[in-house]
């Protein structure tokens, strides 16, 4: 690798921390536990000998994926939120979100059309057998999705988005509605939603978005739940993939990276393989984007598609409590997921209301609940799992090799400018001593318990 210098290899029990800001050489330890979220800790350099046991290694000479970076899901309803505060309340809430200061998210997504946390049913083309496409229309995103990534933006001009639907337009399933049907698989109607694909990348582009990758479909093996939904055969995917979406694109001469997605099956036989294993297909699929159950396949894909691009699309959900015992869980599964491979990672909903409500009446976690009466924004416990990775791990990172310590949560990156960052989670409940050594200095951290971590050198 480019970057890698003499102190590549270090061995230390906690390594970098801090949020992405230029620091001195000195190393910087964030520490966020239920009752102290994002503190800053002293350390204490230290002479004795350090155990074994206690010290980590840290080895940038072996390096794996690159980090590709982090965000979440912009949805209608985290909109509606945002825009019940005063301006200077909502400025604040998107750049402690945004912000290289704050949580520095450099990627999205957005759902093309109705999610289950959309304002109500709608897809870009209601129009029944419109093949043509003559009625595909953007401007429901006008006024919700778009101006909540421009928003964003200010903050992130490069801000990173991809798409992928719920469901397609009505009259494309089987039940002739957003839910309990399968996606139709005559040739008029796959023909007619690779252009409608197609007129979507272009129509936001040309709103000045930055829209780097589609995925055909969210979990498509579901369509029995009350929300937007399509089931979809690994099968039926891959045809449309190969004979009409790719294609499609390359007539229209849309250069944008088509993922295989969103999946929450474990069983690569079920949706990967078809797609990833078909000759045609397989090698214009630039990554897999798991959710859920399919998190368990984030090694087996990479050891079986090693050129593939791998993504965590949506964290757990959880029911709206927003506890720190499920953003403990979430800060795990993080770190589980990069390192097994996955080089870029999703939170769901990064805004809702003081209900948590969808529009389909279910609970869900968010990062900022804002409560509209009181006009007041509350970070919850998942904003820090995120912002520990997201303000420290910069896009172009890579992984590297850390081992030993005392703990079973930890993943280690090198940014492109050098620094080296480690993240680790004291999921015990009593404090934890570390020492890092680096060079001949070595550094205490009595980690406390039920606490995340970053350490950034």
């Amino acid at each position: 690798m480019k970057h890698l210098n003499k102190l590549a290899s270090l061995t230390l029990i906690a390594l970098l921390l801090a949020p992405l800001a230029s620091s001195s050489a000195s190393l910087r330890w964030i520490c966020s536990t239920g009752n102290e979220p994002w503190k800053e800790i002293a350390v204490a350099h230290v002479t004795e000998p350090v155990a074994a046991t206690a010290a980590l290694t840290l080895d940038a000479t072996t390096a794996y994926q690159a980090m590709d970076g982090f965000g979440g899901c912009f949805n209608e309803l985290g909109w509606e939120a945002l825009t019940s505060l005063p301006t200077e309340k909502r400025e604040a809430a998107l750049k402690a979100l945004f912000d290289p200061g704050g949580a520095n998210f450099t990627l999205g997504r957005v759902p093309i059309g109705a999610n289950d946390f959309s304002l109500g049913w709608y897809s870009l083309n209601e129009t029944p057998s419109d093949f043509a496409m003559k009625d595909f229309s953007i401007e429901r995103d006008r006024h919700e999705l778009i101006p909540f990534i421009k928003a964003a933006m200010k903050y992130q001009p490069k801000l990173g988005i991809w798409g992928v639907p719920w469901c397609p337009p009505s009259w494309m399933t089987t039940s002739g509605r957003y839910r309990l049907g399968r996606m139709k698989q005559d040739v008029r109607t796959l023909a007619a939603y690779a252009l409608y694909f197609s007129k979507y990348v272009q129509a936001w582009r040309a709103e000045g978005i930055n829209l780097y990758a589609v995925h055909p479909q969210n979990e498509p093996i579901y369509n029995n739940n009350i929300y937007p939904q399509c089931a979809w055969s690994g099968a039926e995917l891959n045809v449309f993939l190969r004979d009409y979406l790719l294609p499609q694109l390359k007539r229209d001469k849309v250069a944008v990276e088509v993922w295989m997605g969103t999946i929450v099956s474990g069983n690569l036989a079920d949706y990967v393989d078809p797609v990833l294993g078909d000759p045609v297909t397989g090698p214009a699929i630039a990554g897999v984007g798991y959710q859920y159950g399919g998190q368990t396949a984030f090694q087996a894909t990479h050891k079986k598609y090693p050129g593939k691009k791998l993504a965590q699309t949506e964290t757990e959900c959880y029911g709206g409590a927003n506890t720190w015992g499920e953003a403990m869980g979430t800060f795990r599964h993080i770190i589980e997921d990069t390192v097994n491979s996955a080089g870029s990672y999703f939170f769901w909903n990064m805004v809702l209301d003081e209900s948590s409500l969808s529009r389909w009446n279910w609970r869900q976690n968010s990062l900022l609940t804002v409560d509209r009466r009181a006009e007041s924004v509350q970070y919850n416990p998942e904003f820090y799992s995120m912002k520990h990775f997201s303000a420290a791990v910069l896009p172009g990172a890579r992984r590297i090799a850390v081992s030993g310590g005392p703990f079973k949560s930890v993943v280690a990156f090198q940014n492109p400018d050098g620094r080296k960052v480690l993240v680790f989670a004291n999921e015990t409940d009593k404090t934890a001593p570390v020492v890092i050594e680096a060079g001949k200095s070595k550094v205490q951290l009595d980690v406390p318990a039920k606490s995340m971590n970053t350490v950034l050198l």
